[in-house]
């Protein structure tokens, strides 16, 4: 008999009455901003946990989508969470090698719990 492997679950490191498990899909981004000097992005999605006093608790990113202004990730990521201490932040950047990060504004900067 196999069992599932479990999925990694980020977030509080403790168990709190209140804790709860969240589950974030990323499943697409649709029309996002040229960034690249073809026309196209390396687009990739940056998903934060943040405690508003004690700041950023963890981080995950989903894969790089090469030459695309349509990517479509279909990852999910699992959360350890307090639902009225915390929140998610969803950040879309472009992956370039010649210089840092950039920012793509997308449509959903930022969820509360």
């Amino acid at each position: 008999m196999s069992m599932a492997a479990l999925p990694e679950v980020r977030g509080l490191q403790t168990d709190e009455d209140e804790a709860r498990i969240l589950r974030v899909k990323v499943i697409a981004g649709i029309g996002l901003a040229k960034k690249d000097i073809l026309g196209a992005s390396d687009p990739y999605t940056r998903v934060s946990l943040y405690d508003p006093v004690n700041g950023e608790l963890t981080s995950l990113q989903t894969k790089t989508i090469k030459k695309t202004l349509d990517p479509k990730w279909n990852e999910e990521f699992f959360f350890k969470v307090h639902p009225r201490k915390h929140r998610l932040l969803l950040e879309v950047f472009d992956e370039n090698r010649l210089v840092s990060h950039y920012d793509i504004p997308s449509a959903c900067p930022g969820l509360w719990l």
